[in-house]
């Protein structure tokens, strides 16, 4: 039986309206570049998956620059500028899904162990996000990559916040970082796929309802099946 359940923060628990990568295409089809917000995520994702240190910033996040040039848009350094300028200053919210709380409050009913594992720079809106919504209470350990000096995917951080945890599984939302690092760390991994950015991918979730079921269901069986993860 799964024991422990370590879950990323955003897009798993929070999430920005609009979404970032919305408003970066909407950006972008100003100047004349048909991209959708799912390519530039993916665009990231890999990059990220590519990056097993953290930056200055703390986190393993890849530059526009980088992002845009990996899918053949090359903008001048002015551009790069005024897009980065107009990100900044576009109003969006952090909202908490719907079902995070049911989740997390039938996990600790049932004695599952709680971590939190958050790609999270520097600037502390990770912790802020966490301290907005009163999520501490809920985890027995929380690791953000710039307090360790490592990020997803890299294996160590994922053996730092779950050594001494038993049996446990990974949550995520991007799958490059997160379940391929899970992996890479020896653990399991469940892909949450909320904003259907992973259709090729048949074995994922898009709500913490699911993932609750499937453990309900494991819990009942003994076992949690292959056809239930990412791995």
């Amino acid at each position: 039986m799964i024991k422990t359940v370590s879950l990323d923060l955003g897009d798993t628990l929070v999430y920005n309206k609009p979404w970032g990568y919305e408003v970066l295409a909407e950006l972008l089809r100003d100047l004349g570049y048909n991209v959708s917000a799912s390519e530039l995520f993916r665009a990231s994702a890999k990059l990220r998956g590519s990056k097993l240190k953290p930056n200055p910033n703390g986190n393993n996040t890849p530059s526009l620059r980088e992002v845009l040039s990996s899918i053949g848009i090359f903008l001048t350094e002015e551009q790069i500028l005024s897009l980065e300028e107009a990100n900044r200053k576009a109003e969006r919210e952090v909202f908490l899904y719907d079902d995070v709380i049911d989740f997390l409050e039938w996990s600790k009913n049932v004695g599952i162990t709680l971590v939190l594992i958050s790609n999270a720079a520097v600037n502390g809106k990770a912790k802020k996000h966490v301290e907005t919504f009163s999520l501490s209470k809920y985890f027995d350990r929380m690791v953000f990559s710039f307090e360790v000096g490592l990020v997803k995917p890299n294996p160590e951080i994922f053996k730092v916040a779950l050594s001494g945890f038993i049996k446990p599984i990974h949550v995520g939302d991007i799958y490059e970082v997160d379940i391929k690092g899970a992996k890479m760390a020896g653990y399991d991994g469940v892909l949450i796929d909320r904003r259907n950015v992973y259709p090729e991918i048949e074995n994922r979730i898009k709500t913490l309802k699911q993932l609750m079921e499937i453990l309900e269901k494991e819990k009942e069986e003994g076992e949690l099946k292959q056809q239930d993860l990412i791995d």
